[in-house]
């Protein structure tokens, strides 16, 4: 059979290209620009100078308030999504599959914002996309090695993708060794220092979301996954295709864009108002539009249909290959039947997000007016016109006569528009089901309703939001993990290491079913948390009572354990490691069957425990009481002493005073008796030196 020639596959796919880029520019492009710009709050272009210019954010608004809710279920539990065995001999690996799987989506990628931007795509232009494949990326590694054996040598060389860049040889002195080729491990030891360089090739899943300009469905199209035709156009530089394989001078003979933003699509998500224009001073940074078609078609001349994927630039084919399955995965928020492209949240506020914003420059121009009215003049009775152009506090009007001028007076109608956009938000809940009372409840509210009321109230507003995460759970969702389960079945050909549950566990996907059916786990249908969590509060109850009755052959211990670690994960903790021990399948150990002599034994003896703990207590009362006593007399004959002491220290101190006293006295009669005999002394004295002096007179 003779496959079908590179210029008649181009040209299918040329034709259907054009086709799907046509239907999208026709029906869909238009919308999807107009919501980008409310998102982004730019203006409708019919705004009036002088006047109000504001834009209300409807779809900003819608779509962020949206956003936490549809995420919150996929994201709150260790597996988004587990795969159900299709037979016995599936039991062993899908648990493993589930682990890898997951794995895969969270920590190889980024799995929060794949899909974050995965839901707002949808969201805002209608669909959301992810490519889903298996590369390969080339690493080169340079490694020096200093004093290996021969044989250490030897066995570098000789490894897979190894280049000896450089090497020397020398024994056991240190003296080189010319030819180190015909060194033979026979010969007195000898050691190398060599350097080399290994290539080393690693493949991993790679989760991509796709732009939405980027991405393109044969026209026909009800549903993306019955789809003959899906494109992958995007721009890549000369650079990028060269590093990926493809020859360069092929590369380099390959026209490049003038335009790198065809539709304007992309400058309208960036929000610049000037083309980007392909030019670039190094040559190998031109872009080239290149497409990634997958074409479900007879190629090969069997007769029956199969995925092909082509790879081509202009008029060049650069890669062709049958492959399994296509690797996009789509979502639409609000599906339309039998057609590709359904309703996005953006187009159900689109009308009203126009009409508030009309309500709302109206209603701020009366209040302009309002505050700052306009004026009639006599224009031959004002002195200066530009005194009224000018309104500022304190000014001045200078005028021929009084009454040359009058404020025109335009009442405020903010009134009537403020009910009217209040009926608009109405409008606006019951189509998108957000509304700001959404998340939570007035209290007010709360105080006249009862749980059960406002339980139902509160489930009626996320009916919607959770008919769009079942809605996202069941296409989009399911067919990426179809995707990734498929991909490790194929090219993982080495059992692989990871980290779970703070163990290294081995697996090797080679092994695995890639028809295991996936069951998406995002926490739906079963009311709001508090529910949930009543519900399988009673599940846990009912469980125990079962298994207090023997079990029954319903209940088992890991029975009780899934309910518990379920409870968990809905009040919002990932893993149940920290508060529970999974016990395992095996069934409700069950205790032994006493023997009744052994139970009169152990009853017998509990009566004699108790008679011997009841003497013990009595002694142990009565020794406490003679030890209170002790301490009351003891208490006693401390008092009574200190009592004694404080009378001696009275006594001692009224001792101490009065030889204190006595001290003082003989001190006093002591210091008296001095002074007279001083003062005796001193009159004999003057009576002496008289008496000399008279006779020394007498003498003259």
């Amino acid at each position: 059979m003779a496959n079908m020639k590179d210029s008649e596959l181009l040209n299918i796919c040329k034709r259907e290209s054009y086709q799907a880029a046509s239907y999208v520019e026709s029906e869909v492009l238009e919308e999807r620009e107009d919501a980008m710009e409310r998102y982004l709050g730019e203006s409708y272009g019919d705004e009036v100078a002088g006047q109000s210019q504001i834009v209300m954010r409807d779809t900003l608004e819608t779509v962020e308030w949206a956003m936490p809710s549809l995420l919150k279920p996929f994201i709150s539990s260790d597996d988004m999504v587990s795969y159900l065995p299709e037979g016995p001999e599936d039991e062993e690996f899908a648990q493993q599959a589930t682990d890898l799987a997951n794995h895969v989506f969270y920590k190889d990628n980024n799995g929060f914002l794949i899909l974050n931007t995965f839901f707002k795509d949808a969201l805002l232009s209608k669909m959301g996309t992810v490519k889903t494949n298996w590369i390969e990326t080339e690493k080169s590694i340079t490694k020096t090695l200093t004093g290996i054996s021969a044989e250490q040598f030897y066995m570098t060389v000789q490894m897979e993708d190894t280049e000896i860049d450089a090497y020397t040889a020398y024994d056991a002195m240190g003296q080189d060794i010319d030819d180190a080729a015909e060194y033979e491990f026979s010969a007195p030891p000898a050691f190398y220092d060599v350097t080399y360089t290994r290539n080393v090739t690693k493949g991993r899943i790679e989760v991509m979301p796709v732009p939405p300009e980027e991405f393109f469905m044969s026209s026909d199209a009800a549903d993306p996954d019955n789809a003959t035709f899906l494109e992958h156009k995007a721009n890549k530089t000369k650079s990028e295709l060269i590093s990926l394989g493809y020859d360069k001078k092929i590369v380099n003979d390959l026209p490049t864009n003038t335009n790198s933003d065809s539709t304007g699509e992309a400058q309208t998500r960036t929000g610049t108002t000037q083309a980007v224009i392909n030019e670039h001073a190094d040559k190998t940074m031109l872009e080239i539009t290149v497409h990634e078609s997958y074409i479900y078609a007879d190629t090969n001349d069997d007769g029956v249909a199969e995925w092909t994927k082509v790879t081509w630039a202009e008029d060049k084919v650069l890669d062709r290959e049958t492959v399994d399955s296509q690797p996009f995965s789509c979502i639409t928020p609000i599906p339309v039947p039998h057609r590709a492209y359904g309703l996005s949240l953006a187009d159900l506020v689109a009308d009203l997000s126009r009409i508030r914003t009309t309500l709302m420059r109206q209603t701020l121009n009366s209040l302009y007016l309002a505050n700052n009215p306009e004026r009639e003049v006599d224009v031959n009775k004002i002195v200066d016109m530009d005194d009224f152009l000018v309104t500022r506090s304190g000014g001045i009007k200078r005028v021929e006569q009084i009454g040359a001028s009058r404020e025109i007076s335009h009442p405020f109608v903010g009134k009537e528009s403020f009910a009217m956009m209040d009926g608009l938000d109405s409008i606006s809940a019951k189509r998108t089901g957000i509304s700001d009372i959404t998340p939570a409840i007035d209290a007010n509210v709360l105080a006249n309703e009862t749980a059960t009321a406002s339980n139902n109230n509160l489930a009626t507003r996320n009916q919607r939001m959770e008919m769009i995460a079942r809605i996202f759970a069941e296409t989009g969702i399911k067919h990426m993990f179809r995707r990734i389960l498929n991909l490790l079945v194929e090219n993982q050909d080495q059992p692989r290491t990871i980290k779970l549950r703070n163990q290294w566990v081995e697996m090797d996907a080679s092994q695995w079913n890639p028809e295991m059916d996936v069951s998406i786990e995002v926490g739906l249908g079963h009311g709001n948390r508090d529910q949930q969590v009543g519900h399988l509060n009673n599940i846990l109850m009912w469980q125990k009572e079962i298994l207090a009755s023997g079990g029954m052959n319903m209940v088992t211990p890991k029975h009780v354990y899934n309910t518990m670690e379920r409870m968990l994960s809905t009040i919002g903790f990932k893993s149940a490691e920290r508060f529970l021990s999974d016990p395992g399948d095996g069934p409700l150990q069950q205790p032994e069957q006493e023997n009744p002599q052994d139970g009169l034994i152990q009853a017998q003896m509990q009566i004699e425990q108790g008679k011997a703990q009841a003497s013990l207590q009595k002694a142990q009362m009565d020794n406490e009481t003679k030890q209170e006593q002790n301490k009351l007399s003891h208490h006693a004959a401390m008092q009574k002493l200190e009592l004694e002491a404080e009378a001696n220290d009275i006594k001692r101190e009224a001792i101490v005073a009065s030889m204190n006293e006595t001290a003082a006295k003989i001190r006093s009669d002591e210091a008296k008796a001095a002074s007279d005999l001083e003062a005796k002394a001193q009159i004999e004295l003057m009576k002496a030196n008289n008496s000399i002096n008279n006779q020394r007179q007498d003498l003259t």
